[in-house]
């Protein structure tokens, strides 16, 4: 996939880690009372202890090695992995000597020999869980880019159906017959603007990530078109509070969707215009109309707005807001700046 997410969100645990390693203890606790029980002739109420810190140790382990180290070698970094490697193999084994020396009285003088034994012994506890939890996020990885895949290209044909709409051309050159019949000047200007959003629509299609300033650019030409069709039906209002727009990312196509569902869903008149405000904060940007629903209901499947969603999901573990009120509708996405994902080609400049 085009899109990566930074290295520390890529490998954070996720609520379904913890209960993998929930469920591996729950197995393995009762084994090991049993083992260190027979190899010490302790009673349990000794032998607890042992394995209380068995269980923090190679969790802490695991963790250190599935959620730090491994990742290294995935990336360009795989260097830093690898100078790491001896530095955790040696830590890992000293630990495992020192702690399990002192819990059962088993303390030796430790040498390089002993370390690396020692390593290797501690490996054998904590491998097992160590490659279920790599198991799990292996195909965890898998399934996401499965899911993504297939939200992007259910995105890629709602674009495309946007771009090749009979209803959407039909309307667009009704208007234009009329400006070219009564006013070119207004023509000439419509067919500017209609060329350059469809520019935008094939330059972004593939893309994961637009600037926010390309993207109210965008905005602005839609606008113009939708208000070259409803006259002052709609009124558009833009407020940014966010300092550079150039180093602020948001999904292409974000606010046609929300601008497109609020003029599809909602009336308007030239005497009592539906009021449509974006809004940009340094972290969101937000889409808010009054509701007032059209007196013929419109068909609509949702799939644009839960198509949205998901992209959102995908790409930043993060979902967009929806307020829904007797009086009033918006839909919140969260901004993100180019350091919160590693950008390949996929992430054009401002």
């Amino acid at each position: 996939m085009k899109h990566t997410l930074s290295r520390w969100q890529e490998w954070q645990p996720t609520r379904s880690d913890v209960w993998l390693v929930a469920a591996y203890w729950l197995v393995v606790v009762p084994v090991l009372l049993v083992q260190y029980g027979s190899d010490t002739a302790w009673p349990w109420t000794r032998t607890l202890p042992v394995v209380a810190v068995t269980v923090a140790f190679d969790t802490l382990t695991v963790a250190a090695l599935v959620g730090g180290l491994l990742p290294q070698f995935l990336g360009r970094r795989w260097w830093l992995g690898l100078a790491l490697l001896p530095v955790f193999v040696l830590l890992s084994g000293w630990l495992y000597l020192s702690i399990y020396g002192e819990l059962l009285h088993k303390a030796q003088p430790l040498n390089w020999g002993r370390v690396l034994l020692g390593a290797v012994a501690h490996a054998k506890s904590y491998g097992l869980l160590a490659v279920l939890l790599t198991g799990k996020r292996y195909f965890d990885s898998q399934k996401n880019v499965l899911r993504l895949r297939q939200a992007q290209t259910e995105n890629e044909l709602r674009s495309l159906k946007a771009q090749l709409d009979p209803h959407f051309l039909f309307n667009n050159l009704n208007v234009l017959r009329g400006l070219m019949e009564y006013d070119p000047a207004s023509a000439t200007e419509f067919v500017n603007r209609l060329a350059a959003l469809y520019r935008f629509l094939i330059r972004y299609k593939d893309y994961d990530w637009v600037p926010l300033s390309e993207e109210l650019q965008f905005l602005d030409g839609y606008v113009y078109l939708l208000q070259q069709r409803f006259g002052a039906a709609y009124e558009f209002r833009q407020e940014v509070m966010a300092a550079d727009l150039g180093q602020l990312l948001v999904v292409p196509g974000t606010l046609q969707l929300l601008v497109e569902n609020a003029v599809k869903h909602n009336a308007g008149d030239d005497d009592a215009p539906l009021l449509i405000t974006v809004r940009a904060s340094p972290t969101t940007l937000t889409v808010e109309h009054p509701r007032r629903p059209k007196l013929t209901a419109v068909d609509s499947l949702g799939t644009g707005l839960a198509n949205l969603r998901e992209r959102y999901r995908l790409l930043l573990r993060q979902d967009i807001v929806v307020r829904d009120t007797a009086a009033s509708f918006a839909v919140e996405v969260p901004l993100v700046a180019p350091i919160s994902v590693r950008r390949p080609a996929n992430i054009p400049l401002a």
